[in-house]
């Protein structure tokens, strides 16, 4: 049996995951600013980026390249090699889809719409879909169903905490992915190339740790979720203090 209390973190989880890109987006709809563009576009560059190419390259063709293997098992290398191709894919598709797709979509509020997008996108797809799914599974082993072995094992031992950490992480990965959002928006304001390399460093330092972390100093999954919330927190007070950068009219007759 899973304990009720599991399921209901579950549920939370997985509301969280669905909810915030989906009330966003009807935010985004409805918003006079014209803001949905951004919002989908920040969808389609992270599903291109991540989804139709990072992603299957490291599925499918990389395991099968000897130094992959051997770079795998060195944790500091993988982690830095998978946080720094998440960097590059995911932020040099930001950038394209600002410089080339928004051109006139050069606002500060452009930016917080093209993060909620991206964000949002890779809440439900990254970890909404797979908590949902153990959602299920929970609800069926508690009606009495008979699962394999190892979904009954990993369904058993799940704990409050474990339900809880993938809604926390996304609204977490989401403020991330806004902070990205504005610095590579700055970058192609001020056509300064230097900021997106900084917004691939800083997501290179984000995600990098996720496998660093529990491999060399035995860090446990919360502690891994505090740094990204302190990440989360860094970030979210960066929109906050860059948005006089972004005043009405500042890059309007600027072209991209």
């Amino acid at each position: 049996m899973v304990d009720t209390s599991v399921i209901v973190f579950l549920v939370i989880s997985v509301l969280i995951c669905f909810l915030i890109p989906l009330i966003s987006f009807i935010y985004f709809v409805k918003s006079k600013n014209h803001t949905i563009k951004p919002f989908l576009i920040g969808i389609l560059m992270f599903f291109i980026s991540q989804i139709v190419i990072r992603i299957p390259i490291l599925t499918y063709v990389l395991p099968n390249t000897m130094w992959f293997i051997k770079m795998s098992m060195n944790p500091w290398v993988y982690g830095i090699f998978l946080g720094l191709t998440a960097g590059i894919f995911e932020e040099v598709a930001r950038y394209i889809g600002f410089k080339y797709i928004l051109k006139n979509n050069n606002r500060y509020i452009d930016g917080i719409s093209y993060g909620f997008g991206h964000g949002g996108i890779e809440a439900i797809l990254i970890t909404g879909v797979s908590l949902f799914s153990t959602l299920i599974f929970a609800i069926m082993l508690n009606k009495g169903a008979n699962l394999p072995e190892e979904v009954y094992t990993m369904m058993v031992s799940l704990t409050e905490t474990d339900a809880f950490l993938g809604g926390f992480e996304r609204i977490c990965a989401i403020t991330i992915h806004i902070g990205l959002s504005i610095i590579v928006l700055y970058s192609v304001q001020k056509r300064k190339i230097i900021y997106l390399g900084i917004a691939i460093l800083i997501h290179t330092i984000v995600n990098a740790p996720i496998v660093i972390f529990p491999a060399i100093f035995n860090i446990g999954v919360i502690g891994a979720e505090l740094y990204i919330f302190v990440c989360a927190l860094i970030l979210g007070l960066l929109v906050l203090c860059s948005k006089k950068y972004f005043k009405k009219g500042e890059f309007e007759n600027e072209k991209a």
